[in-house]
């Protein structure tokens, strides 16, 4: 414990430790707040920060390696009495104690800012030790490639720039799986893969720790029978969880809807994730609105529900194909919430009501006239989006369906009932009159 706090106070993070809490702080919150209010998203969010603090904890562990090199003290610490991995664990639990609390910091900020709104829950822990994980190879990694190459200053900034441009490259959640960037109630950490991960974590670090120090110095401790085969051990279990990790496959999975989601109370029903609680209410009022348009030929779903409640495994979302060619039932297309922006939930909505108000009577149309069709069917789902949304403006989405002015959709929008009857009264007889192949 002693040699513990003398590392503490000699470790290069302790002055760095304010700034790396207002990195951490800057990552979680500078880069978006939408997540505010749902527990797994905060915890995603929290998670963040290890992608910059991996890099510095790998640094600043080749660095106090480092130092008794630069200090030309190494040849007396290879003769001291006491274990050399005693030495090792206490430089390397320093540089963990600064890069986990500052890590820690930010997570308990995440969490402080969710209570209000996220509701009965807290932080996902799969989250916060995915990143955690990440955290300790990447320390490990430099305090092992410290101990076998010598150069004091090389090497820290070889390891870090190494280790943040290995996470950049093969760490995305589509690849090594070393971070997520998001986290939807619908998907959770698959724990096979984190465990994969926490192993190859650890077993690095007891490498670091209890084997490659002894290759650059000689010491008067003589390891045991049972440190070699910790130290053989920590090497096999390196390789092992090395291939696990790779062939563990993706770090996040669908998760099992709930038997009882969250549902408001009047029809039409809206349900969401219970994580999502703060968008109901939102959700529920652009259903309403839908209800609301005195239009007859509207026939509204019994029920919405979120991505995922109902089974669906991928988003059904899609703009660009045409209501009539759409296969999903209505009571199966899930709607998405994509960074908080409820207007991505809007499709959804619009496109259940046409394949419902406007079932298919072809199986092909004619080729001449289906552009008019879809230009048509279209229009129709746009008006539908600005009719949900109300008074909120189309906010965070590029680009939409081919060829539809949204401007003048919009201007139809906000124009009297009997005008907005008529505008859509035109493209449904468009529609009714395309001839079938």
């Amino acid at each position: 414990m002693k040699m513990y706090r003398i590392e503490l106070r000699r470790s290069p993070l302790l002055w760095f430790f304010p700034v790396l809490v207002t990195i951490d702080l800057a990552a979680v919150f500078g880069r978006s707040r939408w997540w505010i209010g749902v527990w797994p998203e905060a915890s995603a969010a929290a998670q963040i920060p290890a992608l910059f603090f991996a890099p510095v904890a790998g640094a600043a562990a080749a660095w106090a390696v480092g130092r008794a090199f630069r200090r030309g003290v190494s040849e007396q610490r290879g003769a001291a009495a006491r274990a050399s991995w005693k030495v090792e664990l206490a430089q390397f639990s320093a540089t963990l104690t600064y890069s986990l609390g500052a890590y820690t910091v930010g997570a308990l900020a995440a969490a402080v800012v969710t209570f209000p709104d996220g509701g009965a829950g807290f932080l996902w822990p799969s989250y916060l030790l995915l990143g955690a994980g990440t955290i300790v190879a990447c320390t490990a990694v430099g305090h092992a490639v410290a101990s076998v190459w010598h150069s004091p200053f090389a090497v820290p900034v070889i390891c870090g720039l190494s280790c943040f441009l290995f996470i950049s490259a093969i760490g995305a959640p589509d690849a090594l799986g070393l971070f997520v960037l998001s986290g939807s109630p619908a998907r959770i950490i698959d724990l096979g893969p984190l465990a994969a991960r926490l192993a190859f974590a650890i077993s690095l670090a007891l490498l670091a720790v209890c084997g490659l120090p002894w290759l650059r110095r000689k010491t008067l401790w003589k390891p045991s029978r049972a440190s070699r085969a910790v130290n053989f051990g920590a090497g096999v279990a390196v390789l092992l969880s090395a291939v696990f990790v790779v062939t563990s496959g993706p770090v996040q999975d669908i998760r099992t809807a709930p038997t009882h989601p969250l549902c408001t109370s009047d029809a039409p029903r809206v349900c969401v994730w219970p994580e999502h609680r703060k968008y109901l209410q939102r959700i529920s009022a652009m259903v309403k609105r839908l209800d609301s348009v005195p239009q007859t030929w509207i026939k509204m779903p019994d029920s919405f529900y979120e991505q995922g409640l109902r089974g669906e495994t991928q988003s059904s979302d899609n703009p660009s194909s045409t209501p009539q060619a759409a296969s999903e039932s209505p009571s199966l297309r899930g709607f998405e919430i994509l960074e908080g922006n409820t207007w991505f939930v809007s499709p959804t909505l619009a496109s259940s009501i046409m394949q419902l108000s406007i079932p298919d009577r072809c199986q092909e149309w004619d080729p001449d006239e289906v552009d008019k069709l879809a230009q048509a069917s279209f229009e129709i789902m746009t008006w539908l989006e600005y009719r949900a949304n109300g008074p909120n403006g189309r906010q965070g989405i590029n680009g939409g369906p081919p060829g539809v002015d949204f401007k003048a959709v919009e201007k139809i929008s906000r124009a009297g009932e009997k005008n907005q009857e008529r505008w859509v009264a035109d493209r449904l007889k468009a529609i009714r009159e395309t001839p079938c192949a």
